[in-house]
């Protein structure tokens, strides 16, 4: 009867938007911009506000149309910033996806507690840890491609905040509605960068659709919402009325230009490039210099992203004209540093951009240090550690090898396990055939349950109290399953999670060589 009301809900809602500018749009511009293809799997990021809402509700129905079928799975983050209201965003997520018959995947990091310990803005912090969140997903269900729901708005913010930060020509093209992200090259794409919000918000009121509305959107401490609700308006109304338009365009014309830069771009640095690898890359100093000076820089940058694998914020403009000072100065040796390790030197005619040794496992665990997911059975690599991985098993309780490798192994009670995935607001299981564990390093306030413990304590009691340096213990992987730490990886298990005589179907974690 349940699954008869859902059906007819959604069933009489896209009955009536189906042919609304909107919906039709955003059709026009995933088949034009091949952003979504005939058999896609897709993660669409849902933050539950009217954005992404909408573009749920339109994709949901995008996906059924006999030239585009494709599958979705929702996601949602809390960036652990909010408490109870992001605890309200994520169960509204939930059961809207669950309106839609569709799976969803939610997780929680801390934005506070990155931000520190990278040196970063809460807004930088909060953006690298949700698209590591989304890339991660997309990897584990086998998603080509991720969907978010900028819009036409937040390209005119984007376009200006860029501006002001002195961007280059690249900056002040915006968001592209399509680019590669992550090693695995997964599409982010954007549907909705070419709609106006406006025209969004009245699209959900018109067709009874009532979003969340997220308080950190007036938070002063993000430069973008000063952006938006002072600097944009003040300009509007001193300057420019239809400053938005103009901005718009301007992005557009400058997004032509960057893809025939970078394409340029890429095919002159294999042409000057005479060593490469994952770590480390030289090219022939001559021929750089006969590059045209507008290149110059731009290969630079390229050589940073291929290495790191992005381009951090830091950066900017004097980062590269410092290294295009020391090719060109007469000098025959130098190095200019870079953040995260990486150094560009040159020596006579060779420029070599490399990672030393001790930053190579730092680049390691930048790309898996947010929370992985582990399927039941499955298994996922361990950052930090390229050649050990982290297997889950099912096995019968009677089936068991006692002891078991208490460094390498370790037994959980299933149902038990079961039920503090349910029961938290991490990723909970989506059966008793897919249930999904959490695999991720400590955070403050952590806590755990020791076997044999009278209670919890503090993670960094337990670290000092079991002598683990302190040099170590942002290294030592925790499995997590809801909000409790089941396994501190090859130390201890939960106490909550124990074999016991009424134990019947037990998860066998292991770590094993890859």
């Amino acid at each position: 009867m349940v699954c008869n009301q859902q059906e007819r809900w959604l069933v009489f809602r896209e009955s009536m938007f189906q042919n609304s500018p909107l919906y039709l749009s955003v059709k026009k511009t995933i088949l034009q911009e091949q952003l979504i293809n005939k058999g896609d799997r897709v993660v669409i990021a849902v933050s539950g506000g009217a954005d992404s809402l909408s573009l749920l509700i339109l994709l949901n129905r995008l996906r059924r149309e006999p030239d585009l079928p494709f599958s979705l799975h929702v996601a949602h983050l809390d960036h652990g910033l909010r408490g109870k209201s992001a605890a309200g965003d994520a169960k509204f997520v939930r059961r809207m996806a669950k309106k839609l018959g569709l799976p969803c995947s939610v997780g929680i990091v801390q934005a506070e507690h990155y931000k520190r310990s990278r040196g970063l803005s809460l807004e930088d912090a909060a953006r690298q840890l949700r698209y590591g969140f989304l890339e991660q997903l997309a990897a584990r269900v086998g998603a080509n491609c991720i969907v978010v729901g900028h819009n036409r708005d937040d390209q005119v913010e984007t376009v200006l905040l860029n501006f002001l930060r002195g961007s280059g020509p690249d900056g002040l093209a915006g968001m592209n509605y399509s680019r590669k992200i992550g090693e695995s090259g997964v599409a982010l794409v954007r549907p909705l960068l070419n709609i106006k919000r406006r025209e969004i918000e009245e699209f959900c009121w018109r067709y009874g659709f009532r979003p969340r509305l997220d308080e950190t959107n007036k938070d002063p401490r993000f430069l973008r919402n000063r952006i938006r609700k002072e600097i944009l308006p003040l300009l509007e109304k001193v300057v420019n009325p239809r400053l938005r338009e103009g901005i718009f365009r301007l992005s557009q014309l400058f997004s032509l230009d960057r893809d025939c830069w970078e394409q340029i771009t890429t095919d002159r640095l294999l042409a000057i490039q005479r060593e490469g690898g994952p770590d480390s890359l030289t090219i022939d100093r001559q021929l750089f210099l006969g590059e045209h000076a507008s290149l110059q820089g731009r290969i630079i940058r390229l050589v940073v992203k291929k290495l790191l694998g992005s381009i951090p914020r830091e950066v900017g403009f004097h980062r590269i004209q410092a290294t295009l000072d020391l090719i060109n100065r007469e000098k025959p040796r130098g190095a200019v540093h870079f953040p995260h390790g990486l150094i560009i030197t040159r020596d006579y005619q060779k420029i070599k951009a490399f990672l030393p040794a001790v930053h190579r496992e730092e680049k390691r665990s930048r790309q898996g240090c947010q929370t992985t997911f582990l399927p039941i059975p499955g298994e996922v690599g361990i950052a930090g550690y390229p050649h050990v991985i982290l297997r889950a098993s099912l096995s019968e309780a009677c089936a068991l090898v006692w002891p078991p490798d208490e460094e390498r192994v370790a037994y959980l009670d299933f149902d038990k396990v079961f039920g503090l995935a349910s029961a938290g607001e991490g990723l909970p299981p989506g059966g008793n055939n897919d249930m999904v564990l959490l695999v991720r390093r400590r955070q403050p306030g952590d806590r755990f349950y020791p076997l044999g413990a009278p209670g919890r304590k503090k993670l960094k009691d337990f670290f000092i109290n079991h002598k683990i340096s302190w040099r170590k213990r942002d290294f030592v992987p925790l499995v997590i399953a809801g909000e409790e730490i089941v396994w501190v990886v090859g130390r201890q298990i939960s106490h909550l999670c124990r074999i016991t005589e009424d134990t019947k179907k037990v998860i066998v974690l292991s770590l094993e060589t890859a």
